[in-house]
């Protein structure tokens, strides 16, 4: 759940609200006049919501994932077992 603090809190707290997104994942969510303008959130999580926006905006990713979910729909699809069953005995023999 997030916290929301307003523009003056934010302002005081910054240096603790900071420690509790980095240490903790938390959310804050700042308000002006009793409505919220920003969130601040922590880097990792940032960065993965840059690359899921990414991956959604690219439609031959989306096309492929799509493609994907109708294979595993129909049951086509190997086990990881399977797959590396497969791997090993394309492996050369070094005996």
């Amino acid at each position: 759940m997030a916290r929301t603090v307003s523009v003056r809190q934010f302002r005081a707290e910054l240096s603790s609200l900071l420690d509790g997104v980095a240490r903790s994942g938390e959310h804050v969510v700042v308000t002006r006049n009793g409505r919220p303008e920003a969130t601040l959130i922590g880097i990792d999580e940032y960065e993965a919501l840059e690359e899921t926006a990414e991956i959604l905006s690219d439609p031959d990713t989306m096309a492929a994932i799509e493609e994907s979910l109708a294979d595993f729909a129909r049951g086509d699809f190997i086990t990881l077992a399977e797959f590396e069953a497969e791997m090993d005995a394309r492996q050369p023999d070094d005996q």
